[in-house]
């Protein structure tokens, strides 16, 4: 059953163009309560404007997206309110971590042992080189011992030390609204390795 519910996301994500995924992805983990214009969403994903012009319009039928009108350039969200779009989020965040290779799977396959956790994000060094010094995860939990007990015994067994950030839900999303740089970071770089829908919860809390 495990294996067929992969191989329908694989099916699933291979369905979705890539460049369909970035301006998803980009919009769902840079969080601005204004959106951004079609410059913005152009050039900090490496699209053409052309390009992005179709696919945010394609977007937008759909009701994937909501657009606003902001001193005459369009603004455009994810419409977290349409079941649609939070599905496919949570598709596009599998695959993120799908992806993984290298240490930052190895790694990961480890911390998603952690089963009291609302989510879990991987983030840091560990996921861009090889070179890291330790392997940040942000825990979303109020099991802080459980969590430093099981972060020490895998830096126990592995090479570099697992370095856990632990959070409540409610103080995740204070940070988030309160625009805590590091907190912004590490949502906009991380990969979330366990909960997608309960990380979906917290976007739309925060975007609400």
């Amino acid at each position: 059953y495990h294996s067929l519910l992969l191989n329908n996301y694989s099916l699933l994500l291979k369905m979705i163009p890539k460049n369909t995924e970035k301006i998803v992805l980009f919009l769902l983990k840079n969080i601005d309560e204004l959106g951004y214009n079609i410059n913005q969403i152009s050039k900090l994903n490496n699209i053409s404007v052309g390009s992005a012009f179709k696919i945010l319009k394609d977007l937008e039928k759909n009701k994937i997206l909501l657009k606003k009108k902001i001193n005459n350039a369009s603004h455009y969200k994810l419409n977290l309110d349409n079941c649609e779009t939070v599905r496919l989020c949570e598709l596009l965040l599998l695959g993120e971590k799908r992806n993984l290779k290298g240490y930052s799977k190895v790694y990961a396959e480890e911390i998603m042992r952690f089963e009291q956790a609302d989510f879990i994000i991987l983030f840091g060094s560990v996921l861009q080189r090889d070179d890291f010094n330790d392997v940040d995860v942000l825990f979303v939990t109020n099991q802080v011992k459980k969590v430093n007990d099981f972060c020490l015994e895998i830096s126990k067994i592995r090479t570099k030390p697992v370095v856990p950030l632990i959070l409540k839900k409610e103080g995740l999303i204070k940070e988030i609204k309160q625009k805590k740089e590091p907190i912004l970071d590490m949502i906009k770089k991380g990969v979330v390795l366990k909960g997608e829908s309960a990380f979906m919860e917290v976007i739309k809390n925060v975007n609400s």
